[in-house]
């Protein structure tokens, strides 16, 4: 009887060994494979992640701050939420943009848009979105597409514009201001009321 139980106890106890390893090597074998499936999904959410940026972007940038004076005296302050540049092209894509150009004589000007395009070899600049130019006179324009010429200094769209100030709100379609001699010229059907 004796033997009996010994040879239960010892079965027993190789049956909990057995149990034990298989047990142990199953959790291996599931640890290595989770372990083999998070490197693989980490690798990919990297290679995804890199994606976002486009192949032709040399450099990517959030909440730009850019400042440049230029030979007239023209004092450029640019900011965005971002910016892609791009090298072979000279242009930086921008994000919510708002530029503030102070003139030689000290005159101010605040342009804002949803979207930019700055030249960086032209000073030449597009903006688009909700476009809205102050003047420090508390002058306001509004249309949806702008340029700038940095060579003309010179405002100019073919779109449609509003322009307002305490006196009078003028309508019309193209426009073209220039910052050297502050002469604004409304292009085609003009409407004007005087306050």
């Amino acid at each position: 009887m004796k033997d009996l139980g010994r040879t239960c106890f010892c079965n027993i106890m190789k049956l909990k060994k057995r149990t034990l390893v298989i047990t142990v090597s199953f959790i291996l074998v599931v640890s290595a494979a989770a372990v083999a499936l998070v490197m693989k999904n980490n690798n990919a959410s990297q290679s995804k992640l890199l994606k976002i940026v486009a192949d032709n972007v040399d450099l990517q940038v959030k909440n730009l701050n850019y400042t440049d004076v230029g030979d007239s005296g023209l004092k450029w302050e640019v900011k965005a939420d971002s910016a892609n540049y791009v090298k072979s092209g000279n242009i930086a894509i921008l994000e919510k943009i708002r530029v503030k150009l102070v003139m030689s004589d000290g005159k101010l000007f605040i342009m804002k848009g949803d979207k930019g395009k700055l030249y960086t070899d032209t000073k030449d600049m597009e903006i688009s979105g909700n476009v809205e130019v102050i003047s420090d006179k508390g002058d306001r324009l509004t249309t949806d597409f702008l340029k700038y010429s940095g060579s003309e200094q010179r405002i100019y769209t073919e779109g449609a514009v509003k322009m307002e100030n305490a006196r009078m709100q003028v309508r019309g379609v193209g426009m073209s201001l220039s910052l050297a001699d502050k002469d604004v010229t409304l292009l085609s059907r003009v409407k004007a009321n005087i306050r």
